[in-house]
């Protein structure tokens, strides 16, 4: 039988594991996104173990070192959902701009 405190450090080995896969995924997303474009994007969506108590002090270092990613990541999308936000501003009002214009042809056959 494998002992209550070596239970305990897999389980949060695991959650730690699975939260670093789904942080991996996003970095991979935001890294190549002008390429996925037209790619489908599956989410990925972490939830966490119940009942884990709390953090091992043997895998503090690495929870730490998770979350920093996870606020560098934050950041980053942060500033593509603001360019993407202005690229869009930019494109309606071009839309609208051309939708405005009327064509105009001059006949200068003499």
């Amino acid at each position: 039988m494998t002992p209550p405190d070596e239970r305990w450090d897999g389980a949060w080995a695991a959650a730690l594991d699975a939260m670093e896969l789904e942080t991996d995924q996003v970095e991979q997303l935001l890294r190549h996104r002008d390429v996925l474009e037209t790619a489908p994007v599956t989410p990925v969506t972490f939830t966490p173990p119940e009942g884990l108590g709390p953090l091992p002090l043997a895998l503090a270092d690495r929870a730490r070192r998770l979350v920093q990613r996870q606020l560098d990541l934050s950041r980053e999308l942060t500033i593509a959902m603001a360019g993407n936000r202005q690229q869009a501003r930019l494109v309606n009002r071009l839309h609208r701009e051309a939708a405005g214009a009327v064509p105009v042809f001059v006949d200068n056959r003499t």
